[in-house]
């Protein structure tokens, strides 16, 4: 049920009522969330790879080829999520840093975490369209910076 709530509260984002609620939220939560986030995100593509595996053009077995996917696929997702976001915070700290705001690293890692619905979904509709993959990338990309702006001027400026 502590997902449910995460995901209605994220597509609500930035409002500050949300905001201060997802700061409260735990890290393992927040993992939690993200992993099924993108795990499910990502699962039509890895159905469209197994369902165009040809034998003859491989050098192993269908059974081997859906062994690694069912073995490396989650592993791979994981590392992808923390590295991923941890660039992304990165980004957000510099917007951060642009506008004199209060806030760590870790704060903005979680914002950006949160953040990161809307744009994956808008990626992923994007993608199966013909425009270029790319394009999808930087509409995504945008959203998520437009949202972290918002998000970050809600907290005080720094006091010199």
């Amino acid at each position: 049920m502590a997902i449910l709530a995460i995901l209605q509260k994220c597509a609500i984002l930035p409002k500050k009522e949300s905001m201060f609620w997802l700061n409260r939220v735990s890290m393992r939560d927040t993992l939690v969330y993200l992993f099924l986030l993108f795990f499910i995100s990502f699962l039509p593509n890895v159905i469209i790879m197994v369902a165009n595996f040809e034998s003859g053009q491989s050098h192993i077995s269908f059974s081997q080829f859906l062994l690694q996917i069912i073995v490396f696929y989650p592993f791979f997702m994981m590392f992808i999520v923390v590295t991923g976001i941890s660039i992304l915070a990165i980004g957000s700290w510099i917007l951060k840093w642009l506008l004199q705001r209060k806030l760590a690293y870790q704060q903005l890692w979680k914002m950006t975490s949160f953040a990161l619905l809307w744009p994956l979904m808008i990626y992923h509709l994007l993608f199966y369209t013909p425009l270029a993959t790319s394009i999808a990338f930087f509409v995504g990309l945008v959203l998520l910076y437009v949202l972290m702006y918002r998000m970050i001027t809600i907290y005080p400026k720094q006091r010199k």
